[in-house]
């Protein structure tokens, strides 16, 4: 760890814990909705609505959700 900025390295932690949290709530309360919602942009073709956002893994916006797994 950065001796530096050891106060921002343990924020940044607090951070990615809480929005794992967040994530893990929001897919068991949401799972079925969620693989509906992407089932259906997939059949229709539609875009994401980041589309204008370049991922991080390097994949290009608009690739199927299924390639993915």
């Amino acid at each position: 760890m950065n001796s530096q900025k050891p106060y921002e390295a343990k924020l940044a932690w607090a951070i990615w814990q809480a929005l794992e949290k967040l994530n893990s709530l929001l897919w068991d309360r949401y799972q079925k909705d969620f693989l509906s919602l992407a089932m259906e942009e997939e059949d229709q073709g539609w875009d994401s609505t980041t589309s204008n956002i370049e991922p991080i893994n390097g994949s290009l916006p608009g690739d199927s959700i299924s390639s993915k797994l």
